[in-house]
């Protein structure tokens, strides 16, 4: 394994520090790999080689931003320019497995003779694998472990434990805020929504969330956020689209028990027992009256948790995986 490079469409360039305030899974993931982030639109426009593997990243929601439409037309055979410049290719598909399909086929097409042509694809979870390996069976797939570093954060700052609950997401389609929230009110507490991103809160969310009881948190910086989930005492992620699993991973680095879908490898490798399908939210009843009423239930999920986050989503982890899948 040699990726040296990582590329997306932000506009970053370098290394990321240990104090980046975004440092999310895909950040992590880079500053483990101690790799150099370059924007994508200055690689293809600029005539420079490197040595080293391209890793490139593809995240929730690209499909529908205007830098995929730029390459679509103005570098159509976008994989086999980069592998002039860069010893191999490799994509990570860091988004829900059907993304691309919400957009003209055109450009479904295109992605899908650029996914071919890459020296191999990842994907951030065991159970997307069978499809690309489908649809790709020529090219090589791999799944990248989702990991967060903590490096960055003041440990000093974590918050004192409130009965107070948190769900993965607004009231959208992706995030399928509404039936958590109906589970997570049976707890009669309050009750939170994160954003989860600048550009993803719906435009009468806060209408939204005093007609159903409920508070929306503001966006704020991944380091924030942190420091924020450290209060809560339970977690909901019943995703429609399930990606990197960030939040079962991150409820899981303070011990919040957490109720989520199984699809996601951080929820079904960190919270085992409390692994349900996205839209059981009648299993998810009954786990969650088990963790209210049996506090020696709720610490061992919570302790189990946590361990098991020590054990396997650490740096070393994270690069032994990657290795061997080399």
């Amino acid at each position: 394994m040699n990726i040296k490079y990582i590329t997306s469409e932000m506009g970053f360039r370098g290394k990321f520090p240990k104090d980046y305030p975004y440092m999310r899974v895909f950040e992590s993931q880079i500053y483990y790999l101690d790799a150099t982030h370059l924007p994508i639109n200055e690689i293809l426009e600029s005539d420079k080689k490197y040595e080293g593997d391209l890793w490139w990243n593809i995240g929730k929601g690209d499909f529908t931003k205007p830098y995929i439409s730029y390459l679509f037309n103005n570098f159509q055979n976008t994989i086999e320019l980069l592998k002039t410049k860069f010893d191999n290719v490799y994509i990570y598909q860091d988004g829900e497995i059907g993304w691309w399909n919400q957009v003209d086929v055109k450009l479904q097409v295109w992605w899908y003779n650029q996914l071919s042509t890459s020296d191999k694809i990842f994907v951030p979870n065991e159970t997307d694998v069978d499809f690309y390996k489908g649809m790709f069976p020529n090219t090589k797939i791999g799944v990248m472990r989702s990991v967060m570093t903590d490096d960055g954060l003041d440990k000093s700052k974590f918050l004192r434990k409130e009965d107070r609950a948190i769900v993965s997401g607004p009231c959208t389609y992706e995030y399928n805020g509404f039936p958590q929230i109906i589970l997570a009110s049976n707890l009669n507490i309050p009750i939170d929504i994160p954003p989860m991103g600048q550009d993803r809160m719906p435009k009468d969310s806060w209408e939204m969330a005093e007609n159903i009881g409920v508070n929306y948190l503001e966006y704020m910086t991944w380091i924030d956020w942190m420091y924020n989930l450290s209060r809560y005492s339970y977690g909901f992620m019943l995703m429609n689209t399930t990606a990197s699993g960030s939040f079962a991973l991150n409820c899981a680095y303070h011990g919040i028990p957490c109720i989520g879908d199984i699809k996601a490898d951080t929820q079904r490798i960190l919270f085992p027992e409390l692994s349900v399908g996205t839209y059981e939210i009648g299993k998810g009843l009954q786990l969650l009256k088990k963790l209210k009423n049996d506090k020696v239930y709720y610490n061992d999920v919570s302790q189990k948790a946590k361990e098991i986050y020590d054990l396997h989503f650490t740096k070393e982890e994270f690069l032994n995986i990657l290795n061997k899948d080399f």
